[in-house]
């Protein structure tokens, strides 16, 4: 008989070094100096799980109202792992929680690496290249774009913001773990894609060509540029197209997170239909 999913010893006090340590993660200092980082949602989790991250604790509330959606991804959570496991009360967990109406389900896992040396991938498809993104919203959408589109892989260069920080994984729906990515210098990241023979499609406001005229479809790095400042002119001087997106408005460019969406999915339909290629 399955065990019940209220069987562990119910954690009533934020004192608990667990529940402190769950809490100290919302910061990304902490996640710096731990390499550890929270995980909290079933969607995420379960994204998590496929990917073989390595989760060490599990806390959980099932008194939750919303709690219902978490039920299966604690099983699986129980069933496949040897992490500890933890209840609380739904004051504790809702004190706990990064969100407003939570799930009721958290891990603390280790941070999986992301070092460039680590980037193992086929290079006959095409990469998303994110340079000094700021927002976490943004860069957790376009892992999200890049799974829907069939990305080979995202490269973020000189990083601004830390990639387990909590609203990139909501944003991601936890595609942060199953798209392959790493973090390196523009310079790294550059290098590295001259040495597999990719192709440097750079997205400006300021270029005279117009995406839907640049060949996406293999063998190519799509470069998005930060909210606040573009592209590094780095980026410019290295690609080997450079193009725009149209904007018929007064805004003087797209939102990123916009853009990345926009060209993914042109890059998605010309591997759909190679004869409208260019």
């Amino acid at each position: 008989m399955d065990e019940p999913i209220n069987a562990a010893a119910r954690l009533k006090n934020m004192r608990n070094p667990v529940l402190q340590q769950a809490r100290s993660l919302k910061k990304r200092r902490v996640r710096d100096e731990t390499h550890l980082f929270r995980i909290e949602g079933h969607r995420e989790i379960d994204r998590a799980l496929e990917a073989g991250v390595d989760i060490r604790c599990v806390i959980y509330c099932d008194t939750l109202p919303r709690f219902t959606r978490s039920e299966e991804t604690l099983k699986r959570l129980k069933a496949q792992l040897d992490a500890s496991t933890y209840a609380t009360s739904s004051s504790v967990f809702s004190n706990l929680s990064q969100w407003q109406n939570p799930d009721g389900l958290l891990v603390i896992a280790e941070q999986p690496s992301i070092a460039l040396t680590d980037f193992k991938v086929d290079t006959n498809g095409v990469f998303l290249v994110i340079d000094g993104v700021e927002k976490p919203g943004n860069l957790g959408s376009m892992f999200r774009t890049a799974d829907a589109t069939g990305c080979s892989g995202i490269l973020i260069s000189d990083p601004v913001v830390d990639l387990f920080n909590p609203n990139v994984i909501r944003a991601s729906l936890g595609t942060v773990f199953t798209m392959p990515s790493a973090l390196a210098s523009s310079a790294r990241v550059a290098e590295w894609l001259g040495k597999k023979d990719l192709r440097i499609v750079s997205c400006s406001p300021h270029a005279t060509q117009s995406y839907l005229d640049a060949s996406l479809d293999a063998k190519c790095a799509i470069v998005i540029g930060s909210e606040k400042d573009g592209l590094n002119e780095s980026w410019i001087e290295q690609s080997d197209t450079i193009v725009r997106l149209p904007n018929a408005g007064y805004a003087d460019s797209l939102n990123a997170a916009m853009a990345a969406n926009a060209m993914l999915f042109e890059a998605y339909r010309q591997r759909q239909d190679p004869a409208q290629s260019k």
